[in-house]
C-alpha cells in the first residue's frame, strides 16, 4: 500500500509543488488548506482535500481521530502551513507557534503520531551570518533571529526538538522562488520595465533554492533522513545580490538603471508609517517595517547546504541561472509578464 502522507500549508507556493512531487514519489496524499483557500490541484489524482481545525484543539484531535479510523494513520506529516506575513506580533507567534504545537499534541492526542514530522521552517530563525567574516551559516551554529518572524520560527523548532513522542525532521530552506510564486515577480517586473533596484551599497550574499529542488529534497527525506535531524536546503551556491538582476536582465534581454537604495532613509521612512499605524490602526503592521528592512538589508545570508544533498544521494538540479529561466518562462506562460 502507498504510505499517507499529510501535507499542510497545500494551496500556497511551496505546498503546491510538495503535493506534486509526493504524488511523484508514489505517496497517498492529504492536503491540508483553509477553507478560504483556493484549491486548484491535479485533477487526474486521488488527493483528499481536509480542512483541519487548528485553533480548536478539541475538534482537530477528533478529525484526526476519524481520519485514522477512516484512512488509517499518517506515515508521513510535511508541516508547511504558517505565515511570512501578519497584521500584529503575536500573529507570527499564534500562527508559526502555538498552532503547529497544538496540531502536535492533538496528533499524540488522537494517537495519530507519523513516523516522521517534517517541520518547514526558515532560516529567518537563524538570523543573519557574521558580516565581518562572511562565512557562510552552518546548521550546527547557534540561531539569533532578528524578526518576529524568525522568533515565531526558531521557538516552534525548539519546541519540537523537546518534546519526545512525535519523531521530527526539521528543513530550513534559503529564499525559495520558482513557478506560482507572486513575491519574487515583482523584482522581474521591475526589471522588466528597466529598473534594477538594489536596497544597501554593500555587498551582500545570498543563498538560494529553486522550488522543486526544494520540494524534492523534502519529499526525499521523508524516508531517508534520520529522527532528530535538521537540514538548511539551497543550491549550494551562494550569490552576490547583483547576481539575481544580472541574470533576470539577460533573460529578458533588457538593459537597465541600477538604483542602489541606502537603508537609513528606507528605515526613517518605515519609521514614519509605523507610527501612522498605531494612529489609525493600532492592531495592525505595516506590510514593510523597520524590522523586515533590517533583516533583508543584512549583507551576509549566505548558507552551507552540502548536508542534505548528500543525505538523500543526489544533487540539486538547478542553479540560478536555470531556476530563473524556468520561472520567468512561467511568468510569461501565465500573462505575468
Amino acid at each position: 500500500m502507498k504510505p499517507n502522507v499529510l501535507i499542510t500549508g497545500a494551496s500556497g507556493f511551496i505546498g503546491s509543488h510538495l503535493i506534486e512531487e509526493a504524488l511523484s514519489q508514489g505517496y497517498n496524499v492529504f492536503a491540508a488548506v483553509r477553507p478560504s483557500s483556493k484549491v486548484s490541484f491535479p485533477t487526474n489524482t486521488n488527493i483528499k482535500v481536509i480542512y483541519l481545525e487548528y485553533q480548536d484543539k478539541d475538534a482537530l484531535t477528533n478529525q484526526l481521530t476519524i481520519l485514522k479510523e477512516k484512512y488509517g494513520r499518517f506515515n508521513y506529516i510535511i508541516h508547511n502551513a504558517g505565515t511570512t506575513r501578519a497584521n500584529t506580533v503575536e500573529e507570527f507567534n499564534i500562527v508559526n507557534n502555538l498552532l503547529p504545537q497544538q496540531f502536535i499534541q492533538s496528533l499524540q492526542s488522537a494517537d495519530n503520531i507519523p513516523d516522521k514530522f517534517l517541520l518547514i521552517s526558515s532560516m529567518a530563525a537563524f538570523g543573519p551570518g557574521d558580516p565581518k567574516s562572511m562565512s557562510p551559516i552552518t546548521i550546527n551554529q547557534d540561531k539569533k533571529p532578528i524578526s518576529e518572524y524568525g522568533l515565531s520560527k526558531k521557538n516552534i523548532s525548539e519546541y519540537l526538538q523537546q518534546q519526545t513522542i512525535v519523531p521530527y525532521t526539521i528543513v530550513y530552506p534559503t529564499a525559495v522562488y520558482g513557478p506560482r510564486d507572486k513575491d519574487f515577480i515583482e523584482l522581474v517586473k521591475l526589471i522588466n520595465s528597466g529598473i534594477e533596484p538594489y536596497l544597501g551599497l554593500y555587498k551582500q550574499m545570498l543563498s538560494m533554492v529553486y522550488v522543486k529542488d526544494l520540494a524534492f529534497a523534502v519529499v526525499s527525506l521523508l524516508n531517508k533522513a534520520a529522527n532528530k535531524t535538521e537540514y538548511i536546503v539551497s543550491d549550494t551556491y551562494n550569490y552576490n545580490k547583483k547576481d539575481l538582476g544580472k541574470i533576470i536582465k539577460q533573460i529578458l534581454g533588457k538593459k537597465t538603471f541600477k538604483i542602489s537604495i541606502p537603508v537609513t532613509p528606507i528605515l526613517g521612512i518605515a519609521k514614519l508609517v509605523e507610527f501612522i499605524y498605531k494612529i489609525i490602526a493600532p492592531k495592525k503592521m505595516p506590510l514593510l517595517t523597520r524590522e523586515k528592512i533590517n533583516e533583508i538589508s543584512c549583507p551576509n545570508w549566505s548558507c552551507e547546504a552540502y548536508e542534505v544533498w548528500n543525505t538523500i544521494g543526489t544533487k540539486p538540479v538547478y542553479n540560478l541561472q536555470s531556476g530563473l529561466e524556468n520561472s520567468i518562462a512561467w511568468y510569461k506562460e501565465n500573462g505575468f509578464l
